[in-house]
Formats: C-alpha cells, structure tokens, sequence
C-alpha cells in the first residue's frame, strides 16, 4: 500500500497528528523559502543559481501588493509552512528515527500540496527544500537498514520530483535530487525484498528519469537489470511500473535500447504478451515493438533538452494512466488470471 495507484504517487502517511490541509499562496511559500535560506546559512551557503531563485519570486510577490484582509490570511497560511519546515528539518537533522519518519511523511505531504497548488507554488516550495538542506537528510535515509523508512524516504523523493507537465520551470528540482546522491541507494532498491520499497524506488526513478542527465545516471547505475527482473517476476502492478521505468530510460536515448536488446528485453515482453492481464500484455507488445525496430531507433532526430524532457514525461504520463486503468479494472484482473489458469 505504498504507493498510491490512482495518481502515480506515494500514499504518504501521516504520523502523528493530522496536519489541517491548505492551498499555499506565493506569500506562503516565499515565507517558506525565506525561513529555508536563513536555516542554510547556519550550515552551508546557499547555491548562487537558487539564490537567484529566490530573488526573482521575492520581487514578483511584492510587486502583486494584495489586498490587506487577503496579505494577513496569506501571511498567516505562511507562518504555519514556515513552522512545518523549520520544523521537519529540526527533526530530519536532530530528531529520534520515528520523529525523522514523521517529518520525512510531513515532507511529503506539504511537496503533493505545492505541486497541487499550481507551478509557481511548486517551483518555489522545492528551491526551499533544496536550500533548506533536506536532500542529503533524504539520501541519508535511503541507506537505512529497515526497508520502511527506505520506502518513507523514496517516497518523499517521488513526491519532490513530481513537475507540473504544463511547464518546464520546475524542471531544475529533479536534477538536484539525483546529484545529492539519492540514484545509487534509490537503484539498489530494487532489488530489495520488500516489496513496497521496490515500488517507491520504481517511481522515484521513474519520475527522475524525465531528466536527461539523471537518465544517463540511473541506466549507469545499473538500473536496467533489477528492472528487467521486476518486469518479470513482480506482481502485475509491479510489472507495468517496472515496464514504465524501462521505457522511460529509452526516451531519446539510443545506448540504453541497444542494452536492452542486448540483454533480451524483447523476448522478455514477448512472454508476458501471452500471459497476465490484459493492459499488461498490450503494454508489453507496445513495447516490445518499438525496442525491435531498430531502424527506427537509429533514424530519429535526437532530441534537446526540452523536448527529451517532454517525451520522457509524457512516456512517464502514459504508465500513469495505464495504472489508473489497471486500478479499476482490479477485479477483472483477477478474473483473468482465473481464467487463464483454467484453460477458458
């Protein structure tokens, strides 16, 4: 149950008390980022280039001058995002490991309510993480003996470098994630045996691999073997999250479908052509198919930077909706695999 298939993303659960929902405004966030910068200073400077980020939102929040009865709601919304931040990198630095759980949980949940909250919310809340030195907190989790808090903390990674896909101006987060050191521990989850940490290194990975540099990352990485196997021998959902990965790693990106070719990929999805259920087994022949043309492959227009990202997410997009679809189709998954096995 760690990741929640009807969008794509970890089900992050609460620990401890409920936290009220909101909808940060820009005032909010900038306060955010504001309390995340003078945090950082105590331990490390600032990056120039989010330094700059900051800035340019501060200077477009005052140039808005709000409305007085809407700037005090707004600043209200901020002091309690400040507190939660201040908070979460109190207990991520110097906290018990069920406190850091907990914050790593909080982490999550205010990074789905910025993203949801439009891209200006989430390009700013994610350069306050950034600065506010909480990746490293991550990646160290990452490490962790227990397989739960592994999870906890792929999750969180997931939720982070989830962008909105009417934008490219918050595309610079994924990057950050994936040179703080967080692809090697998120790779060698995979071939955990707990299954929910293998989930939530899937989508982490999935998500980062949008990017172009952390794309290369991740296939150097070793990502592709573990994900064969869990295109394999996973649970059907696993599978197609695997399956998405795989195809993800392949957007504009020659060397990495010539390794699968070389490592038997396209016989691999010929199998499940032919047995599981049924977005499993079209998925597998859609892909498969397009791995096995490789004068295709040879003959396309290698992509910019813009436009990898763009297929790349909408590659990633794709495997969303096929889970969606999966999710509701659940009980007819199960009817098939009764059926297969009884020869009807």
């Amino acid at each position: 149950d760690a990741v929640d298939l009807l969008s794509s993303r970890p089900a992050l659960r609460p620990a401890g008390p409920a936290m009220r929902p909101f909808r940060p405004s820009r005032c909010a966030v900038l306060a955010l980022i504001a309390a995340a910068a003078l945090a950082a200073a105590e331990t490390s400077e600032a990056s120039a280039r989010m330094q700059v980020e900051i800035d340019a939102a501060a200077g477009s929040a005052a140039a808005a001058a709000p409305d007085p009865r809407l700037n005090e709601h707004m600043m209200g919304l901020a002091a309690e995002m400040s507190d939660q931040l201040t908070d979460i990198m109190a207990s991520l630095q110097h906290g018990s490991d069920s406190a850091r759980d907990a914050a790593v949980a909080r982490l999550g949940q205010l990074s789905i309510a910025t993203a949801e909250a439009g891209r200006e919310q989430a390009r700013m809340f994610r350069s306050a993480v950034v600065v506010g030195g909480a990746l490293p907190e991550l990646v160290s989790m990452l490490g962790s003996e227990q397989t739960r808090r592994q999870a906890l903390a792929a999750e969180a990674i997931h939720t982070l470098a989830i962008d909105d896909p009417t934008s490219d101006a918050d595309n610079f987060h994924s990057l950050e994630i994936c040179q703080s050191g967080a692809v090697a521990p998120l790779v060698a989850m995979l071939s955990s045996t707990d299954e929910a940490a293998q989930a939530a290194a899937t989508g982490a990975l999935s998500c980062l691999a949008e990017n172009p540099v952390c794309q290369q990352m991740i296939a150097g990485a070793g990502a592709l073997a573990p994900l064969m196997k869990l295109t394999q021998y996973g649970s059907d959902m696993g599978k197609l999250s695997a399956m998405g990965a795989l195809d993800v790693l392949t957007v504009n990106n020659p060397l990495v479908q010539q390794e699968l070719l070389t490592a038997g990929a396209p016989k691999l999805l010929s199998g499940l052509e032919s047995m599981g259920a049924q977005l499993l087994r079209e998925q597998a022949g859609s892909f498969g198919a397009r791995l096995r043309d490789e004068k295709a492959a040879a003959a396309a227009p290698k992509l910019d930077e813009a436009a990898h990202v763009r297929a790349a997410r909408d590659t990633r997009i794709k495997y969303d909706g096929l889970r969606q679809r999966a999710v509701r189709m659940m009980q007819g998954w199960g009817d098939e695999r009764s059926t297969h096995r009884s020869g009807r």
